[in-house]
């Protein structure tokens, strides 16, 4: 079994951020990454996807975390298009 930890988001999820956009590209930098904002103070929905990130035990699990990741960052203007 793959440790989800390392499971691949593909294609990458790429942030809008300064200096440079970011790439996440498993799910540990997702997971990193959320972390970060709520330290900076986020919002719920955050906090939830914060705790579905964390909680992730499957291949389905992780890929319904990154989609429900995908939409917030979408919903805040913070994805970019990968690629």
């Amino acid at each position: 079994m793959t440790d989800m930890q390392d499971f691949p988001i593909v294609p990458p999820i790429v942030i809008k951020d300064t200096p440079k956009p970011r790439r996440l590209t498993s799910l540990s930098q997702a997971r990193a990454y959320v972390d970060e904002a709520m330290r900076l103070g986020r919002p719920e929905p955050w906090r939830e996807l914060w705790h579905r990130l964390k909680s992730v035990t499957n291949e389905e699990d992780s890929i319904e975390a990154i989609g429900d990741m995908r939409e917030l960052l979408a919903e805040e203007d913070l994805l970019l298009p990968s690629g």
